[in-house]
């Protein structure tokens, strides 16, 4: 089995890239503080077992958001991105991080999102509120939720390196069980980007 890296990882990436149209940073209630702490209800568990549920519940959350994101895109219709994913699922790939052990109170848990293959009358607005809808309400996480234009962000190679900058300090975080790569939640809608 190949050990990928974050090499491999951005390389797959921009096989899509040319259809994804925004990206997402979207942050969980999950602090990892709590982990560093030897207090409270986590006093008898370890740091990296408490990371590691925390990315199993937020790749939980986020497959939940990601259903309900779909069936808001299509109002009318809300059920198009189940029973035809090739066509109406959105592209999405996806990296989980900040589950390491920190003294910042403030870090979370966040999920970055590159999303393609959206209806085209939805703006960056209508998205981010859609996506923070399904993520804050309906997945019960933070509605610290942002959303970008990914052909206006200044250098958009840039976004891998941010997205898996995690993966590229810890290689050995790019792929395993509790990844940085959240493949579980990556989607290729092959018949509708015409791709291989």
């Amino acid at each position: 089995m190949n050990q990928y890296n974050a090499k491999d990882i951005e390389h797959f990436f921009n096989r899509y890239e040319k259809h994804v149209s925004h990206v997402i940073v979207a942050h969980t209630h999950h602090r990892p503080y709590v982990a560093s702490r030897d207090v409270g209800r986590f006093k008898n568990i370890r740091a990296d077992q408490y990371a590691k549920a925390k990315i199993v519940e937020t790749g939980n959350d986020l497959r939940h958001a990601l259903n309900c994101f779909g069936k808001l895109l299509y109002p009318a219709h809300p059920n198009r991105p189940k029973q035809n994913p090739n066509v109406f699922r959105p592209l999405t790939f996806v990296t989980i991080e900040g589950a390491k052990e920190t003294t910042d109170r403030a870090q979370t848990i966040h999920v970055n999102i590159a999303i393609g293959n959206l209806p085209s009358v939805l703006n960056t607005e209508d998205i981010e509120a859609l996506f923070r809808h399904a993520w804050h309400d309906m997945a019960h996480q933070s509605s610290d939720v942002k959303v970008f234009d990914y052909k206006q962000i200044e250098g958009q190679s840039r976004w891998m390196g941010y997205s898996l900058k995690e993966a590229q300090q810890a290689p050995y975080k790019a792929w395993d069980t509790n990844s940085i790569w959240d493949v579980s939640n990556c989607w290729i809608p092959h018949a509708a980007l015409k791709a291989d």
